[in-house]
């Protein structure tokens, strides 16, 4: 533990020192990097432009010479155009003096001359202090004492006045050099920065395949898949973020541009274009572009009208801009949170100044996309992402640590506006209770403390409830696994089964006697054992086969409150024989008893959830992808079929997942998930009917061809859906099948998935088949021999 620690330390440490050290480069080195990091920005702007250039036939190196041609060009006009206006701006200033003298007057400044006794008071009484009230004796006049020349000095000191002497201080003439140095030197680091991005830009244009294989080659062939993703984050929401500041600063600009036209300040053109260019500058780039029109309007007019006009005109876009357009598109579209984006603009202006403000966000989305894909990192994405530091449920759990339940209520009120209760309890308090759990199974919380906490929790609850009466003449025993955990948990479906059964929670530690009596006196429709991982598992399992040893007919259904919802894995581990069904979250639980207690109510399209599950199923996406790409004489099929299953059920959220291929003497490709190696049959083909098309089955108690089948009857199944493999010549192999422990349907998108599933695990078999005849064939070969 020790050692852990000091490693830990370590790590710190070196993270630390390469932190520091990288913040000295880019400060000290920023004569280059600036320079680098503008043409960067840029090149995000203009490579759409050089690749459209370059799918019209135009080779890259002249297509990004043309982009950057145009663009040069354009801003060229551009700033001659504005010259001329700010030009004729400056002819006509004077001739508003007498407004801005006017406009003084109103304020009375002169009234500040009246305090100018008490400031010279002040001076002399701090000159005074400083000089530690010290004053200089008068400098007496060195005259000659006695004599006429004494006599005829007085005299004329008494008649002679003094006279002020000019002084003139002249300057040789400068050279034409000098005076050229003094005018182009400002100019000088400008033109030569300017030089820097342009040559920059240009190679970044024509170059940009080859600086991306750079980055590729440089990160390391290990890493090459989530390079690819960094890059291809990081441009998507630079450039998003770059297409979406230059459409809000374009219609910013045009409507500040009509506002003045309409006031009547002069060259709007001119404070539309600035407006537009400055406000790509965070935060004070919209104050150098209001200053402008703002002083012009007090300059034009005699009175306060066009002033106050154009306040309120800058004010209320910016209002209007920053606080609603520009957080609903840039905050998708960054990812920035707004304190991040504060922090950015003060640490790049610290580095860089006016142009790391310009870089600041461009900069800061690298730094969160770095830190999304490499572990060691993900501290950036948790101090500079729009996501908050801590998942609802980990906020939940930690406010109900600091006892703290108005804000944990806050929580879940703000999240049951805009969800329903099942998947609120799923995503937030059935974590929280894992969390609590195991806390107290590693110690870092005693029990005690540990059922504090969850009598908040429960009291939380009872505040949450607000029925009074049963609204189902159904009757649903919710057993506890076994700890006050589980028995929250039980409060949990409570609440959920409200509107589906009138729901009678067995205290935790009641005996499998007890829950025999109640069951006897109440004659419930099901019983649900509910359990909070991490070792609710075999508690539950115990349980179901306590219950299932005593009340035989009872429908019995094991409730594993498990976050990853891996529904296959718990279906593997708790038998059929003790609990007919098995659910991973309070929402399914609600499915499933609604299908058992109402099924007159059932609809017969799938819950949202499971469509939203099937539709983005990205694993099995993956999968498919690269079973189409993997060699069938090279690579582990059948753990590539294994994979697919267990895809496939996680996709239609269902127990179990059988891929199954053979002909009439043996099966020779077999996959499964959900269920154990010993519920496999020998030949699983002889108990799975092959249909040559989808075949769907809601609940196969009313199907006459499935009603008498023994396996399905063993495992409880009630619902079958299954894909035919089908050979080039039309003969069926084999069949791709889901099925679950409930009635239920599927929707179209998801018989797509499963058609895709069959065709690609098909093709492979077909490619495989050569070398395993082959492979059968040698042995005989080497006996002939």
């Amino acid at each position: 533990m020790l050692s852990e620690a000091r490693e830990n330390l370590k790590r710190t440490d070196n993270a630390l020192l390469t932190g520091i050290l990288a913040v000295a480069v880019l400060y000290f080195a920023r004569e280059v990097f600036v320079p680098l990091a503008l043409a960067g920005l840029i090149a995000f702007v203009l490579a759409p432009a050089a690749e459209r250039l370059e799918r019209w036939g135009i080779r890259r190196t002249p297509a990004a010479l043309v982009v950057i041609f145009l663009s040069l060009a354009t801003v060229a006009v551009l700033g001659w155009v504005l010259m001329g206006q700010i030009y004729s701006l400056a002819v006509d200033i004077p001739q508003y003096q007498q407004n801005v003298t006017d406009k003084i007057e109103s304020l009375h400044l002169d009234s500040a001359g009246k305090l100018s006794a008490t400031i010279e008071m002040l001076n002399g009484l701090s000159k005074r202090i400083r000089s530690g009230y010290s004053t200089a004796a008068p400098v007496p006049a060195v005259l000659p004492s006695t004599g006429r020349g004494a006599a005829r000095l007085h005299k004329g000191a008494a008649n002679k006045t003094p006279q002020t002497i000019p002084v003139r201080i002249e300057e040789p003439d400068e050279s034409v050099f000098e005076l050229a140095g003094q005018t182009m030197a400002p100019l000088l680091h400008p033109v030569a920065t300017t030089f820097i991005v342009v040559i920059f830009l240009v190679f970044m244009l024509i170059g940009r395949e080859d600086l991306r294989d750079r980055g590729l080659k440089l990160a390391g062939s290990g890493r090459m898949h989530m390079t690819t993703i960094a890059i291809k984050d990081a441009t998507a929401r630079v450039s998003r973020y770059l297409q979406m500041q230059l459409v809000v600063n374009l219609c910013y600009g045009a409507v500040a541009g009509l506002a003045l036209s309409f006031i009547g300040v002069p060259h709007p053109f001119l404070w539309a274009v600035l407006t537009c260019v400055l406000r790509f500058i965070p935060y004070v780039g919209i104050m150098m572009a209001a200053a402008g029109p703002i002083l012009l309007a007090g300059a034009v007019s005699p009175g306060w009208g066009e002033l106050i006009w154009t306040v309120v005109t800058y004010a209320a876009l910016e209002i209007v801009v920053a606080n609603w357009i520009e957080p609903t598109l840039y905050g998708a579209s960054t990812g920035i949170s707004a304190i991040a984006v504060l922090i950015a603009a003060v640490f790049w202006t610290f580095l860089w100044g006016l142009p790391g403000l310009l870089l600041s966000t461009p900069l800061t989305v690298c730094l969160i996309v770095i830190g999304r894909q490499v572990p060691r990192l993900r501290y950036l994405e948790v101090l500079l992402g729009e996501r908050t530091g801590l998942p609802p449920s980990e906020h939940f759990y930690q406010r109900m640590l600091a006892a703290n339940p108005r804000d944990a209520r806050a929580l879940i009120d703000a999240r049951l506006k805009t969800g329903s209760r099942a998947e609120v309890y799923d995503s937030v308090l059935v974590p929280a209770l894992a969390l609590i759990e195991e806390a107290r199974h590693s110690e870092e919380m005693t029990n005690t403390r540990a059922e504090e906490v969850l009598q908040s929790i429960e009291e939380l609850l009872e505040e949450l409830d607000g029925t009074t009466t049963p609204l189902s003449e159904r009757r649903v025993l919710c057993v506890p696994a076994r700890d006050f955990a589980d028995e929250v948990g039980c409060q949990l479906a409570q609440q959920v089964m409200e509107d589906t059964a009138s729901v009678r929670i067995v205290a935790a530690d009641a005996s499998a006697a007890n829950i025999q009596e109640l069951a006897a006196r109440l004659k419930p429709d099901a019983i649900c054992v509910v359990g909070v991982p991490p070792r609710a598992v075999r508690y539950i399992r115990m349980r179901c086969h306590q219950i299932r040893s005593r009340l035989p007919d009872v429908v019995v259904v094991a409730c594993v409150l498990s976050e990853e919802n891996d529904l296959s894995g718990v279906r593997s581990r708790i038998s059929a024989e003790d609990a007919q069904h098995v659910v991973c979250s309070l929402q399914l639980m609600r499915d499933y008893l609604l299908s058992l207690l109402h099924p007159a109510t059932v609809a017969h399209e799938p819950a949202p959830e499971t469509v939203v599950a099937a539709e983005t199923s990205r694993e099995l996406k993956e999968d498919l992808q690269e079973l189409s790409q993997l060699d069938p004489f090279d690579g582990p099929v059948e753990d590539m079929f294994n994979r697919l299953a267990n895809g496939l059920a996680r996709s239609f959220d269902a127990p179990i997942a059988l891929i199954t291929a053979g002909d009439s003497r043996e099966c020779f490709w077999e996959a499964q998930c959900g269920l154990p190696e010993s519920a496999l049959p020998k030949s699983l083909c002889d108990r799975i009917v092959f249909c040559d098309s989808v075949c769907i089955v809601g609940d196969t108690a009313e199907e006459e061809r499935f009603a008498n089948d023994p396996f399905l009857k063993e495992q409880g199944i009630r619902f079958y859906a299954g894909a035919p493999l089908q050979a080039h010549d039309g003969s069926l192999v084999g069949t791709v099948c889901v099925l679950d422990t409930r009635p239920r349907q599927i929707s179209d998108k998801q018989k797509q998935i499963l058609v895709s599933v069959a065709e690609s695990v098909m093709m492979a078999i077909e490619l495989a088949e050569p070398k395993r005849a082959e492979a059968s064939a040698a042995p005989q070969e080497v006996s002939s021999s």
